[in-house]
């Protein structure tokens, strides 16, 4: 199956495992709980669906890859203690806690967070000596006498034994305490990803020409491995090429080859990305969706085909989606923002001191922030939307201490919000624009053809334009007028200068 497959396969296990009865007891016994062992080649992002997981699910994720540990690590260390069994004292050996479930612990009381997935990678991988405790650890979830917490699923991953030479084949024994899902990679798939992680025009239309390059090992005739390409190196790089872009570095093939470890892949990629650099110079996108649009341009692009048609669409539809992409994140910030600032109000109305108010929140951001990231469900993007409020909690109070009195301060903060509503709407009116001269564009180029449909298609499969889009109502688009966006959701977030006493 896909790694989508996969995902889905899991998060039904999890829900499950964590079902409760009217007792509030789960309904599967932990002993009858097995654990999921997802297989797959390295790079197909096995560890990126856990987190995906423990993101979307709200229960923290605590990983560990078993390469690294010895029975010790692993077990706990023996130590001797006294019992006294039928008035007769004895020594006795007893294991301390395991490193691993220890932890499981630390992070519940990091966080609060009292249910969670924990995730053991490369499990077909652990030293022979820890092999006798893993297979007990798989059925009852102990290492020696210490289980893991209740409501915490444990989750398996490795790697077939071609791609890793300390990889020991799994018995039936073994396997029978195991709920075993295979993966492989699939592009299409991982292209839905793409555009939601915004990964580089360049990559994605070169394995949209070449979907075998997408994923590939190749092995000399004694069986060693010796290239490779993985969806991971593909995204590592899609990271490195933007900053070398925004930073004016030079890309070459040394770059390249650092991530996609195979020649021929390499130097074909690599003269990919010069024709990107070319047709990305000769097509001005940015032009484009501003409505600048020159008799050349168009002339160029209607005798456009292959690889610069293709680069052409990826870049118009990378530009739209970023710009919604901005807009839809700004709306979350600021609807966030919007319940603190309306406590702030309230208390600033009632002769509270500003920097005691906004200290507070910041504190308390700032706390909820490290809990969430040390449990891992919190999202790249999500983060980026805790780290601004943090941010902008810091720039009212700065401004309110400038104030007077605390009537000022409150119109102070109301003026700052309403601010930064009209330069979300800003933006949201640019990508609407953009959208709309970029169907102006391809039908000027094309006339109503099937690349109206290929335009609209793309957008709605790329994540943050179908959100945008269906947000604002927009219907099919095949060459008609798109209205400006609807903003009564948006004017709901108006602060309120005298709100009710909370």
């Amino acid at each position: 199956m896909n790694i989508k497959e996969a995902k889905q396969q899991i998060q039904n296990a999890i829900t499950a495992y964590l079902m409760k009865d009217e007792f509030g007891e789960y309904r599967i016994p932990v002993e009858r709980q097995r654990p999921v062992l997802l297989m797959g080649a390295p790079g197909i992002g096995k560890t990126a669906i856990m987190e995906q997981i423990a993101q979307e699910t709200g229960i923290s994720l605590v990983a560990y890859s078993m390469t690294h540990h010895t029975r010790e690590s692993a077990l706990g260390l023996p130590q001797i203690v006294h019992r006294n069994y039928t008035g007769v004292d004895f020594q006795i050996s007893e294991y301390t806690m395991s490193e691993i479930i220890a932890s499981l612990y630390d992070t519940i009381e990091a966080t609060g967070i009292k249910e969670g997935i924990l995730f053991l990678d490369e499990i077909n991988c652990v030293a022979e000596s820890l092999a006798p405790a893993m297979l007990q650890f798989l059925q009852y979830k102990t290492f020696g006498k210490h289980q893991i917490p209740a409501g915490w699923v444990v989750c398996t991953a490795g790697n077939p034994p071609e791609y890793n030479k300390s990889v020991n084949d799994f018995d039936v024994v073994t396997l029978d305490r195991l709920k075993r899902v295979e993966v492989e990679p699939d592009f299409k798939i991982w292209k839905d990803y793409a555009y939601k992680q915004h990964i580089h025009t360049a990559i994605v239309c070169y394995l949209e020409s070449r979907e075998e390059d997408f994923y590939h090992v190749g092995s000399a005739v004694s069986g060693e491995i010796v290239s490779f390409v993985t969806a991971r190196g593909w995204e590592d790089l899609s990271e490195m090429l933007l900053l070398y872009e925004e930073g004016g570095i030079d890309v070459d093939s040394t770059l390249v080859a650092q991530y996609i470890q195979d020649d021929d892949i390499t130097e074909r990629f690599m003269q990919y990305y010069t024709l990107y650099v070319e047709y990305y110079n000769k097509y001005m996108v940015d032009d484009i969706l501003e409505g600048n649009v020159t008799e050349e341009i168009i002339n160029a692009a209607h005798d456009a085909q292959g690889d610069e048609k293709r680069l052409l669409f990826g870049m118009i539809i990378e530009s739209v989606s970023r710009s919604m992409k901005e807009s839809l994140e700004m709306e979350k910030m600021l609807k966030e923002l919007q319940p603190i600032l309306q406590d702030t109000i309230v208390k600033l109305n009632a002769n509270f001191s500003n920097r005691e108010i906004l200290s507070h929140h910041i504190m308390d951001e700032q706390s909820k922030l490290q809990k969430l990231t040390r449990a891992k469900v919190i999202s790249p993007a999500n983060k980026r939307v805790m780290h601004w409020i943090i941010y902008s909690l810091g720039i009212y109070m700065d401004k309110t201490t400038k104030c007077r009195d605390n009537m000022r301060a409150v119109q102070t903060v109301i003026q700052e919000f309403t601010a930064s509503m009209n330069r979300m709407k800003a933006v949201t009116d640019g990508a609407i624009k953009k959208m709309q001269n970029a169907f102006t564009f391809v039908e000027a180029v094309y006339d109503k053809g099937r690349e109206m449909v290929t335009l609209y298609n793309e957008l709605k499969q790329s994540y943050h334009s179908r959100v945008f889009m269906k947000k604002y109502g927009f219907k099919d688009y095949c060459g008609g007028s798109v209205s400006g966006a609807d903003y009564s959701q948006i004017e709901k977030l108006a602060l309120d200068p005298n709100p009710p006493q909370m």
